[in-house]
């Protein structure tokens, strides 16, 4: 499976830090492989985030998941 693109947020103040880390983990959940907070100038950071595909087998399960549709007969 082909690797999905380190996610990179460049110059944020240290008050948004958290704010960027959190809505990664809720979007992608289980998929995040790791996140890296780095200081750059004063109280400004680069966040970079890199999340794993998901197997095969799973993304449909997965897709049902966000619309609403698990559970109901096909």
């Amino acid at each position: 499976m082909p690797r999905r693109p380190t996610r990179t947020y460049a110059h944020l103040p240290l008050f948004l830090v958290t704010n960027v880390l959190s809505h990664e983990v809720r979007t992608h959940g289980g998929e995040v492989e790791w996140m890296e907070a780095r200081r750059t100038q004063g109280h400004y950071y680069t966040v970079r985030v890199r999340t794993r595909p998901v197997n095969r087998e799973f993304r449909r399960e997965r897709a049902q998941r966000k619309t609403g549709t698990a559970g109901q007969k096909e």
